[in-house]
Formats: structure tokens, C-alpha cells, sequence
């Protein structure tokens, strides 16, 4: 679909407002408000929709996907909504901590087959730090999953949320060992602080870009998709897709409507409900134009006036840049914050060899949503 500069193709669509766990880095939890499952009809109203503007991918997350109706997994209506998504032929793929695919295989096996690729999530490559994050003993469930998608061979990524604590070289190294091994895929979802605790958790400058380097050398890049990362390799950045060419769909709230907004981090700008208006009329609301016009016309970025790097990197992540301004108390709207990892600000090593490409072709649910990094270990 195209709208106001947009060709919205990738989707994010958090499916319910129940989670067993607490993550402390959890950027959903405070716009999951329980008091409303969503049913059958709505989920089909939101896949029809979906059709209608001729979205390509979906991705499951933001919860524990297993959690639709309730802490019943057997009450689930997640299958339903693979196969409906399926027989649409909408890529559909799930972002779990393991917990969805095991409970899938045990219960609903017919739909794993039905299933694009996975993300897995592990907060560490070292079981004991994964599960005190968590609060609970999931690393060898997170493996178990890793081991569901070799079995039915499905493409699989282990997705870390880059945090200051997890960005060594030590953890780094030892993904990296872990996914070869595992035949998997690496995602870094570089950490955005939707709450005032997590800038505490957010990586320093020099670690994003040490991580870059670390990555970039070790293993090939399957979707760069985190604008500064390309500007580090003097490479030209489409910028951040949110909005442009994805967004997210929140979880129904407790009087029955589900907003939308064009970053799955960007809690204050989510507008509508799909179950009564049209997705087009959504997406053409000021709320997602903000992220337009970041994208399109980097130039009227206030605080970017002037930088060298600004049309390799279009002004960096939309959402990490006005979330860490709202935390840091400077409270500058979306369309006028700079990315604070900006490479003009930054004075340290930022070599960094240009990364070989490996798997272009393949159809991936965060490829081009989200401002997120892929790369291939193998």
C-alpha cells in the first residue's frame, strides 16, 4: 500500500496482554492492560484488513504469543490466527521466548508447519544470567525451541535486546559460538527506553558501535536495518522503516479497541482502532506522518541541522530518539530529536570493516521492520 510516501508491507502485532514473566527490560507491559481478549471475529477483522493494503509479513510478539486468551495456553486462539494469516499468504513468523513453540508442538502441531521463521530471545548466552533476567528457568526452554525449528526446518534467529550489561565481548563472542552452532541466525534489538528505569539498562555510545565492529567482523549482515550501523560502513541508509514501511498493532485494551502506531516503541503515538476504522485512514493520521516525514525529508530534523552524516543515516532511529529526549528531559517531539548514538557526537574508534551480505533473498518478519540487525554467524 502506498499513502502519503508510505508502502507499508511489514507488521508487528502483539495479540495479548498476558505474560507470566517481568522482564525488566520488558519496553510492552505498561500498554498491555488486561480486561479484553481478543476473539476470533476480531482477529479476523484485522487480518482482512491486513489483505486489504497488501501487507507481506507479520510478526507475532510483544507478549508471550502462546497468552491470546489468559494464562490457559489450551484456550489460545494463536492457531486460529497462524492459519488465517497463512491461507492469506501473509508470512507469518513468532518472536517467543520458547514457551509459544513448545506449548505449539505439544498442542496444536498442524500450525509449526504454517510458521515463516522464529525469533527465539535470550537475554544471555549464559543460562544462568538468561533466567535470573527472567526470573525464571527458560534458557533450556529457549533451546528447546532453537531445536523445534531445526527438527521442522524452519529459519530461526536468536534475538538479544542489546543492554549495557550484555554487550561484551565476552557475551558477544559466545552468541555468536551459539547461533553458529545452532544454525541460527543473530538479531540485536539495541535497547529503547520506553520507561525511566531503563536508561539504566540502555548501552553507552561506544558499546553500540564496539558491538557494531564485533558483529560486522564476525559474521555476515542479513539485514541492516539499524540506520547508524550503515553510516559506521559509509554505507547509505534507507533510514528508520517505522511507519513507512511498518508499524505495530497493540494489544486490545479493556474497552475493546485496538490502536495502532507506527513504531511498536512508540507508545504516545498510538492512534485508532482497527476494529472500527480503516486501516488506510489509520495510516494516513498525523501520528504516523511524524515518522514520514523523519524518513523522507531528514532535513527538518532540528537537532541533525547541519551534520555531514545526516543523508547516511536519515536521523537514525525515530523512537530511540525521541524516547531517550523525552527521558533525558530535553522533551523533543519525534520529528526534531536526533539519534543520541549519533556518529557526528561520538569521538571514538568507529573503524569498522564494510560487512559481507549473505541471504538478501530470504523472507525474514523483521526484515525492514523496526530499526533491528540481523546478521549470520555461519
Amino acid at each position: 500500500m502506498n499513502i502519503c510516501g508510505s508502502n507499508i508491507e511489514n507488521i508487528g502485532w502483539t495479540i495479548g496482554n498476558d505474560c507470566p514473566y517481568r522482564c525488566p527490560h520488558c519496553y510492552s507491559h505498561i500498554v498491555r492492560n488486561r480486561g479484553r481478549n481478543l476473539e476470533v471475529a476480531d482477529a479476523d477483522r484485522i487480518v482482512s484488513q491486513l489483505q486489504k493494503i497488501g501487507v507481506k509479513t507479520v510478526n507475532l510478539g510483544g507478549n508471550e504469543p502462546i497468552y491470546t486468551s489468559g494464562a490457559d495456553p489450551r484456550k489460545t486462539i494463536l492457531p486460529h490466527i497462524i492459519r488465517s494469516l497463512y491461507e492469506a499468504k501473509i508470512a507469518v513468523g513468532l518472536t517467543t521466548a520458547g514457551i509459544t513453540l513448545v506449548y505449539l508442538e505439544r498442542l496444536f502441531p498442524d500450525t509449526i508447519p504454517m510458521l515463516n521463521d522464529i525469533d527465539i530471545s535470550l537475554d544471555s548466552p549464559f543460562p544462568n544470567e538468561h533466567n535470573k533476567n527472567r526470573g525464571a528457568p527458560l534458557f533450556n526452554i529457549a533451546l528447546k525451541a532453537i531445536a523445534i525449528c531445526r527438527e521442522y526446518d524452519i529459519e530461526r534467529t536468536i534475538i538479544m535486546c542489546g543492554m549495557k550489561w550484555n554487550l561484551s565481548d565476552r557475551h558477544l563472542d559466545a552468541l555468536i559460538k551459539l547461533a553458529h552452532n545452532n544454525k541460527a541466525l543473530i538479531r540485536i534489538n539495541f535497547m529503547k527506553p520506553t520507561e525511566a528505569q531503563h536508561m539504566s539498562l540502555v548501552p553507552q555510545v561506544d558499546q553500540f558501535y564496539h558491538a557494531c565492529q564485533v558483529l560486522f567482523t564476525q559474521c555476515k549482515v542479513v539485514e541492516m536495518g539499524e540506520p547508524l550501523g550503515s553510516t559506521v560502513v559509509g554505507e547509505s541508509s534507507l533510514g528508520c522503516p517505522c511507519g513507512t514501511k511498518s508499524f505495530r498493532i497493540h494489544s486490545i485494551d479493556p474497552m475493546g479497541r485496538v490502536p495502532v502506531s507506527p513504531c511498536v516503541y512508540a507508545h504516545n503515538y498510538r492512534v485508532g482502532d482497527l476494529l472500527k476504522e480503516e486501516l488506510p485512514d489509520i495510516i494516513a493520521s498525523p501520528q504516523f506522518e511524524v515518522f514520514r516525514r523523519r524518513r523522507s525529508n531528514p532535513e527538518t530534523i532540528g537537532e541533525c541541522t547541519g551534520c555531514s552524516y545526516l543523508l547516511q543515516c536519515r536521523g537514525g532511529c525515530g523512537s530511540r530518539s525521541y524516547l531517550w529526549s523525552q527521558l533525558e528531559g530535553r522533551n523533543t517531539p519525534a520529528q526534531n530529536a536526533r539519534d543520541p548514538y549519533c556518529l557526528r557526537e561520538f569521538k571514538g574508534d568507529t573503524a569498522c570493516p564494510v560487512p559481507s551480505r549473505t541471504k538478501q533473498d530470504i523472507v525474514l518478519v523483521h526484515r525492514d521492520y523496526l530499526c533491528t540487525l540481523i546478521v549470520d554467524p555461519s
